[in-house]
């Protein structure tokens, strides 16, 4: 059989939904880098929202089938930029990971049953991108079940958490937009900023849940992000429902939490399914880590791990650090981390032996790419220069032959790939943008880039506007 994955194939828009905070749907969260973020709309051009949409229909939306058919023809889709962008700088990109994942002789992580053949997945999609949806089956859904959180991360908005409304309606006013239009934020009866019309309760909706308690023996894969994942109560009687109907054991459950706290109920859950992965959002260490990713415990994070690592249960872990201007130069130190202070289960394999790393494609102006040439050139140097030393602590682990190796040639990947992602396109012209939003976040906050971020401060202040 040919070798789809070499082509622009992947299985994402053929057996997968993504939902948005506020129940939007789109083909893949990646896909929100896209010229209209990967919305699904209707013939008639309406989004179509989780909340009262037919699950199954929606799957053959205009843009699903346009996808489609742009991939089947070995062309790269606008709305799958990021990806593209990611593997040209050399980087292990969704598209790479998701078709090791569903396709047949692939990863273990799921059985072999519930995988693919490309040739199956063709035979049973027409030309225009059309699909048999009783064929193929609603297999994977990627979730935000609102935007619930107890943290709001500089990188983030009102759409990603609703602890930054308040900070919102300081920083750029008490309207914002997303995927469906403007929201307004407006005082509640206790002075609270909260959204006129609460388009982020979409889960509560009965048509929802009706339609998922019955697609229960298709789902292999679900992937659930926030807001913050674990504080969402309705998922959790969602994978009961999935244990008491026999079905939990063939479930791989995936999250990305910042895993600050990890409700009761959840440790008795979980260890009823096939696997359980969780994607730690950590972005640096220590009091760097809260400035980020506010008001995090970094040493709480780090014992939630540590708990994990033994639970009863499958679990796997990985550190998914999301790099930008804030922490790009702590880049080596924060590998230097996660090397010496490697836990079990917690990219403990020798795909990426240290971390799982993302980098910020948005808002442009964090982006890394937004660094003046001459602090560019002065990052690449330090992670040249912090080569040899990281070879240096790995060979002083305990680990393995194979598994120093692995990481070696993780850390240059990472050195490398981040490099050329850095050159590869100039947003510089955004810093202004970026002063702004980090000087104004700063005051509200009252915690400041030159304390916790000293290096990148000094190299970037004389770019700063008057």
């Amino acid at each position: 059989m040919e070798d789809h994955s070499k082509h622009a194939l992947c299985p994402i828009p053929w057996m997968s939904q993504s939902y948005r905070a506020n129940g939007d749907i789109r083909v893949c969260c990646q896909a929100q880098h896209g010229p209209t973020g990967g919305i699904l709309k209707s013939e008639d051009g309406r989004v179509l929202n989780a909340r009262d949409s037919d699950l199954n229909e929606i799957r053959n939306a205009p843009i699903e089938k346009d996808i489609r058919k742009s991939m089947m023809a070995g062309k790269r889709h606008a709305e799958c930029q990021r990806c593209w962008t990611e593997e040209d700088s050399g980087m292990v990109s969704r598209r790479i990971i998701e078709n090791r994942l569903w396709t047949k002789g692939g990863w273990d992580q799921l059985r072999e049953e519930d995988k693919y053949e490309w040739d199956y997945l063709l035979e049973n999609t027409e030309e225009d991108g059309t699909i048999n949806t009783d064929a193929i089956g609603n297999n994977f859904f990627d979730v935000r079940f609102g935007n619930l959180c107890n943290l709001k991360c500089r990188m983030c908005g009102p759409t990603d958490s609703n602890l930054w409304y308040e900070d919102q309606v300081k920083l750029w006013g008490d309207t914002y937009g997303d995927s469906h239009g403007t929201v307004k934020l407006v005082p509640n009866a206790k002075g609270k900023y909260v959204p006129e019309v609460n388009v982020y309760d979409w889960h509560e909706s009965e048509h929802y849940w009706d339609q998922m308690y019955d697609m229960i023996p298709n789902i292999k894969k679900l992937y659930i992000v926030g807001g913050e994942p674990f504080m969402i109560d309705q998922h959790y009687a969602f994978l009961q429902k999935c244990i008491d109907r026999g079905y939990a054991k063939d479930i791989v459950v995936e999250y990305n939490s910042n895993i600050t706290n990890i409700p009761p109920r959840a440790w008795s859950i979980w260890k009823h399914f096939r696997r359980i992965g969780i994607g730690a959002s950590i972005d640096a260490i220590g009091e760097l880590n809260r400035y980020i990713r506010y008001p995090s415990n970094f040493d709480k994070i780090w014992s939630n791990l540590e708990k994990l690592s033994v639970a009863e249960g499958n679990f796997r872990m990985w550190l998914a650090t999301t790099f930008n201007i804030y922490n790009i130069w702590v880049l080596p130190e924060i590998m230097e981390y996660y090397i010496v202070n490697s836990l079990p289960r917690v990219n403990d394999d020798n795909f990426k032996p240290i971390m799982t790393p993302h980098p910020l494609h948005g808002p442009q102006f964090l982006n890394i790419r937004s660094l003046p040439k001459a602090v560019k050139d002065l990052v690449a140097q330090k992670f040249i220069d912090k080569i040899p030393y990281l070879y240096d602590v790995i060979d002083g682990t305990n680990f393995k032959d194979d598994r120093k190796e692995a990481m070696k040639k993780q850390a240059k990947q990472i050195i490398d790939t981040y490099t050329d992602f850095m050159y590869a396109k100039d947003f510089s012209h955004l810093s202004y943008k970026f002063w702004e939003h980090t000087n104004r976040l700063d005051k509200i906050r009252g915690h400041y880039f030159k304390d916790h971020c000293p290096e990148m401060f000094e190299m970037l202040k004389k770019y700063a506007p008057e």
